[in-house]
């Protein structure tokens, strides 16, 4: 895995760990906010070709 593709990867499982803890405390906001950022994550990995994975669905 390159740098790149690991670094995204990681920001993926940030963003996917603080999506799940904002929607366990009920915060509409954050969720909201997190999921831009986790979409626009997966959209970079679909522009350069990145398979990451995330392990909630929170996105879809």
């Amino acid at each position: 895995m390159s740098e790149f593709a690991a670094e995204l990867q990681a920001r993926v499982d940030e963003v996917d760990a603080e999506l799940m803890r904002a929607h366990a405390a009920f915060d509409d906001h954050a969720v909201e906010v997190l999921t831009g950022r986790l979409e626009n994550l997966l959209r970079i990995a679909d522009q350069h070709h990145v398979d990451v994975r995330y392990p909630s669905d929170w996105a879809q």
